[in-house]
């Protein structure tokens, strides 16, 4: 007991013990991976340096997958939290039915990846899809849009499944914030004269800012890490118009069998995601989450 005074990291031990033999542990054998030539078919082995990383990068492939990415992350998180922070305000409100909506709107949430790739393929499908015979039926197009096969519209098409799917979370985490707000302020606000613009300017987004900061984040890493979805959906295709560096890392890994180079992709990735969370973090104000 005295030792366990003296050092009470002790009494962590069988936390911390886990996280490090299913976290620690995994992550340094992929670091040790990615310096190493590890395929599974040919028997090439050993020390390989920066040479997998150098391979990476100045792959035909690289460029195009860290720009998807990029550009999947910055086009879905802000949807998101915009979204997201639109239909907790409406859920706030009391009508018939509230109860059976807020359910609804968590459905998405709860659903696999596969089967929401499922769902948004029947949407999209450009020969039988439900959009395109929607939108035939309306008089609005004389011939099926390709929303799966042509590279421009398959990205819109991959960001709304994906923003579809992100969206639950964000409802639940800001209608939490906003059940923090005291009513009388808005009462007040009323009094006064406030819109309801206005009320939300002044009062609730003061409120709710820190959670969608961290919302923001949150989205931001999961969208770039994102695979499961996309895949199931696209394949990556057509061509490389879907394909993410996520995506890269199982090819490298799962279909060319070259682990040091699948590695090495993730660890990219890894320091990607640490230079983005750093960025944020510097641009977020000092007083976001208030002062000690």
């Amino acid at each position: 007991m005295w030792e366990l005074r003296r050092f009470p990291v002790l009494w962590l031990l069988p936390v911390i013990l886990p996280i490090m033999l299913l976290t620690v542990y995994p992550v340094a054998h992929a670091l040790w991976t990615s310096l190493h030539k590890v395929m599974l078919l040919l028997p090439v082995s050993g020390w390989a340096g920066l040479d997998n990383y150098r391979k990476v990068v100045t792959s035909e492939y690289f460029g195009v997958a860290l720009w998807n990415s990029v550009k999947f992350t910055l086009v879905s998180a802000p949807i998101i939290v915009v979204l997201g922070t639109l239909v907790a305000h409406f859920l706030r409100r009391r009508f018939f039915g509230r109860a059976v909506v807020r359910s609804v709107v968590l459905l998405p949430w709860v659903l696999p990846a596969a089967i929401s790739a499922v769902l948004w393929v029947w949407v999209f499908q450009p020969s039988w899809g439900i959009l395109n015979s929607v939108l035939s039926k309306l008089g609005l197009i004389d011939r099926p849009i390709p929303w799966l096969s042509d590279p421009d519209l398959v990205f819109v098409s991959v960001t709304t499944a994906y923003v579809w799917t992100q969206i639950p979370f964000a409802v639940v985490l800001v209608m939490a914030a906003l059940t923090t707000i005291n009513p009388e302020l808005h009462d007040a606000a009323q009094i006064d004269g406030a819109n309801p613009l206005q009320r939300f300017r002044h009062i609730n987004f003061p409120h709710i800012k820190p959670m969608v900061v961290l919302l923001l984040v949150y989205n931001a890493l999961t969208a770039f890490t994102s695979y499961d979805l996309i895949y199931a959906m696209t394949g990556g295709g057509p061509g490389t118009a879907t394909t993410l560096l996520s995506f890269q890392i199982w090819k490298e890994s799962f279909s060319m069998y070259d682990f040091g180079t699948g590695s090495a992709v993730a660890f990219i990735m890894v320091a990607v995601s640490v230079t983005m969370i750093l960025a944020i973090s510097k641009a977020m104000p000092s007083d976001l989450f208030g002062k000690d």
